[in-house]
């Protein structure tokens, strides 16, 4: 069964490179760029049902930190990236629910190894600068 991933992301060629490098790792990434969009594919049920979310917290005219609510009430984990300056951002994506919040750099670098860790590992909630390992 091939993994599927659901992604809140709105530039072109970033979704590319995200989709061509989680596809050589055996992952299949449906890329969205709204929040209506990224609910409809929450929904799904089957094969196609995502397993992880991963959102950009810098896209602008997006409701990223709702679509971080929408996948932790569907049940997934969410793998949030964004600049490495943007500090009330990763606090707002940590607050929103994502367990994971990487700078663009290190999502870039290990797109791959960050996504089956996140599918691996215990969830990890993050409260201000504490992190709570929950056991499910």
């Amino acid at each position: 069964m091939t993994i599927q991933i659901l992604a809140l992301e709105k530039d072109l060629f970033f979704s590319v490179k995200m989709r061509d490098t989680l596809r050589h790792h055996g992952m299949e990434v449906t890329i969205v760029r709204s929040l209506a969009a990224f609910e409809q594919r929450l929904g799904i049920t089957g094969d196609e049902k995502p397993m992880l979310a991963i959102v950009n917290t810098a896209i602008s005219g997006v409701d990223w930190e709702g679509a971080i609510h929408r996948a932790r009430e569907h049940g997934l984990p969410v793998l949030a990236f964004g600049s490495h300056m943007d500090l009330e951002a990763r606090q707002k994506a940590l607050q929103a629910g994502a367990e994971r919040v990487v700078a663009n750099s290190k999502f870039a670098s290990d797109m791959p190894g960050l996504v089956n860790r996140m599918l691996s590992g215990p969830i990890v909630l993050h409260t201000s600068d504490e992190e709570r390992v929950v056991e499910e």
